[in-house]
């Protein structure tokens, strides 16, 4: 079974977003494919970590330019969230780098915080964003 499952109460309606969500999820179970193949102690290879940054950036742009074209009310919270999830993955890399944080930390965080966005905060946005974008 993955690390992180997909099911469909992550699902936003839109498709677009929800195969990006799916991708992020299937990054998600690769660290943690990577991590176990070389230890729990160790942080993800650092390669897996920047492509998951760029794709969480990618994604995190496309989100928020449906939400300002059209004219989300909710678009700065939900814009926070994202730089607080870019702030916590670079200290996450940082501390693999000193040592201080292991795999574990790593994938915890990324769970519960992809599982609970989506749920509290992207299927919010999608419903306001129905009409625009089914």
């Amino acid at each position: 079974m993955p690390y992180l499952e997909w099911k469909d109460s992550l699902a936003m309606g839109i498709k677009s977003i929800d195969d990006q969500h799916r991708q992020l999820v299937d990054m998600v179970n690769a660290l943690h494919d990577e991590a176990e193949t070389s230890g729990h102690l160790h942080c993800p290879a650092p390669e897996l970590v920047a492509r998951l940054k760029a794709y969480a950036a990618e994604h995190f742009h496309i989100e928020e330019g449906y939400m300002q074209a059209f004219g989300y009310p909710e678009f700065e919270t939900h814009q926070k969230e994202h730089e607080g999830f870019i702030a916590t993955v670079n200290g996450f890399e940082t501390a693999c780098t000193e040592g201080s944080a292991g795999a574990a930390d790593v994938l915890a965080f990324l769970k519960e915080w992809l599982v609970r966005h989506i749920v509290d905060e992207d299927v919010k946005m999608g419903r306001f964003l129905e009409d625009y974008l089914r």
